[in-house]
């Protein structure tokens, strides 16, 4: 390669410059904030265009850091060992790369044989043991020495807080995570809150593990699975930990295949790409790591990462398409939320159609209008997301800036803007807030009326047939005539599923009634505490914050809730429809 001329130094310093700062800024909204406004991948392309261009004015690539998620609000603990980060790449050559360049470390002719497990989109987290007794809990924080999370690691229910250990201290490393639909629950909650959702479910666990608020922690229940371990590691082969880490009582991985041959890494890469979507957390990739222990020790680290393991980043597949419409969704708590229309296209699998705005705010800062070529991406494989637009596609054709209305579509009244980011209508009696109580109030975690859905419901209210929650148990035969296609079976039998309903757990009947901030498992906990609906509803504010993972907040909105004429009128109603809790 030709000698770079000054005038090309003094570009590229000038970049490396540019870039340095911007992902500095990246790296304190992933690791601070756990707020970031890049995607993986984009980050990703930031740091492997600054490795490149350092290495051109042969400067050291590899002192970029592992990032520091360490909290100015947070106590800090030393590692016993360090806790490092992985070097990761979207190619499969780097993977064979990878290979052959610690066999040539190695000296070792031989092939390699190599652990395989899926890569948990999660928050590192290290664990310390003394006596067999959980001692502290620790992010990775900056590689040295992390962020004490003790408290909140305690609310994880199935983590063992002590374990059956001949040694005197040890370290158990794992992730810490959301499931896939804890994480659907939570932001369709502050949807109908009109908080702003979380962009995906590490996010979501990283500022859950950061919080001072110990019942809000417990309420989001976090996991944690065991992948390695630190101080205390004897074994000779990595195949050998999981098991172990399984009898102390520790969640760990059940996906850990043995390839003989970095040849047969492409067929496993390809089969966790598609077995991933069965798993009840989210994956980025793939982490391989050689088997034998003593290999590992050999290898040791750089100051970034190990050098007997690397990971495989899945890139994330994303398509564009035309946004044809914007239209709205009214929530049972009046929340508006703006859904985008698109021209179909094929991603992940799936024909996507639809995809969410968020909100007004979500809209004016991504400059989204009606007739873009956007870019969508399905967040975790489950909800479609706008990540971009391309702007550039807009120099043929003029595109008006969106406008939020100022008006409920769906029953004109002037909207408000109580809080947060949320437009809210706050007409009680807005046939869509209606139809989506009755349509919550129907669903599987609540009363569970199979056969009452969304369709079935608007039809009801749209007929004049069902005008508020109460009515549902008066519904007769003849107001099921305005139904299409519904003959005397399918009367018979919704009716029956009706009258069936019932009878039932108290816990549904609380849930199904949709007290704000109150969900599946704040309404199990008020039902075996309470055991009667009576003492729930006449229950102070004192009695309620008695109840575990009930806070303040929770506790006044139960109060307000049955303090109102309405609601109470409506618990009658239902009582005297003939209601019997379990």
């Amino acid at each position: 390669m030709a000698e770079l001329t000054p005038k090309e130094k003094r570009k590229i310093r000038k970049k490396i410059f540019q870039l340095s700062a911007e992902i500095e800024r990246h790296d304190r909204l992933y690791y601070k904030d756990s707020q970031p406004e890049i995607s993986d991948f984009e980050y990703d392309c930031l740091k492997n265009e600054l490795f490149h261009l350092k290495s051109l004015l042969s400067e050291n690539p590899l002192a970029l850091g592992i990032g520091d998620d360490r909290h100015e609000n947070l106590l800090t603990r030393v590692h016993d060992t360090p806790m490092l980060s992985l070097d990761n790449t979207y190619s499969f050559l780097e993977i064979l790369n990878f290979d052959a360049r610690i066999r040539r470390l190695l000296q070792i002719d031989r092939p390699l044989s190599y652990i395989v497990e899926p890569k948990i989109d999660g928050v590192a987290v290290n664990l310390v043991y003394d006596q067999g007794r959980l001692s502290y809990a620790l992010t990775r924080g900056n590689g040295n020495e992390g962020d004490d999370v003790t408290d909140n690691i305690k609310t994880i229910a199935s983590l063992p807080l002590t374990i059956d250990n001949a040694l005197e201290r040890m370290e158990i490393r794992g992730e810490v995570y959301i499931e896939s639909a804890t994480f659907q629950r939570i932001n369709r909650e502050r949807l109908d809150r009109g908080e702003v959702l979380f962009a995906n479910a590490r996010n979501l666990a990283s500022g859950t593990l950061k919080l001072m608020d110990g019942e809000e922690v417990r309420s989001r229940q976090l996991k944690f699975i065991a992948y390695g371990m630190g101080l205390g590691n004897h074994f000779n082969y990595q195949k050998e930990i999981y098991p172990f880490l399984g009898r102390l009582g520790f969640q760990s991985q059940k996906f850990f295949p043995l390839i003989d041959n970095i040849e047969d890494a492409e067929e496993v890469i390809r089969w966790l790409g598609n077995e991933r979507r069965q798993l009840p957390y989210e994956t980025d990739g793939v982490v391989f790591k050689v088997n034998e222990c003593l290999l590992q020790k050999k290898l040791g680290s750089t100051a970034k990462a190990p050098r007997w393991a690397f990971a495989y980043k899945f890139e994330p597949e994303r398509a564009e398409t035309v946004l044809r419409d914007i239209t709205f969704q009214i929530g049972r708590t009046g929340v508006v939320t703006p859904i985008a229309l698109l021209e179909p296209v094929h991603l992940s699998g799936s024909c996507v159609s639809r995809a969410t705005l968020h909100n007004s705010d979500d809209i004016a800062k991504k400059d989204i209008r009606i007739g873009d070529t956007i870019i969508v991406e399905k967040s975790g494989e489950i909800i479609p997301a706008i990540v971009g637009i391309k702007s550039e596609n807009r120099s043929n054709q003029v595109l008006e800036k969106f406008t939020f209305p100022e008006k409920c579509p769906c029953c004109g009244t002037q909207l408000l803007r109580l809080y947060g980011v949320a437009w809210r209508c706050p007409n009680p009696d807005c046939r869509e807030q209606v139809l989506q109580k009755i349509v919550y109030f129907s669903s599987k975690t609540a009363m569970n009326i199979d056969g009452f859905g969304e369709t079935v419901v608007r039809k009801l209210v749209e007929n004049k047939k069902l005008k508020t929650i109460g009515d549902l148990y008066n519904l007769s035969r003849e107001d099921l005539y305005v139904l299409d296609n519904f003959g005397e079976k399918s009367m018979n039998r919704l009716l029956s599923n009706i009258e069936r309903s019932k009878k039932t757990e108290l816990w549904r009947f609380i849930n199904a009634l949709g007290i704000p901030l109150v969900g599946e498992k704040t309404a199990k906990d008020l039902a075996a505490h309470f055991a009667s609906l009576d003492k729930l509803a006449n229950a102070s504010l004192e009695a309620l914050t008695t109840v575990r993972g009930i806070g303040i907040k929770a506790a006044q909105s139960i109060v307000d809730f049955f303090e109102k004429a309405e609601n109470r009128a409506l618990l009658r109603q239902f009582l005297e429809s003939g209601l019997e809790f379990q």
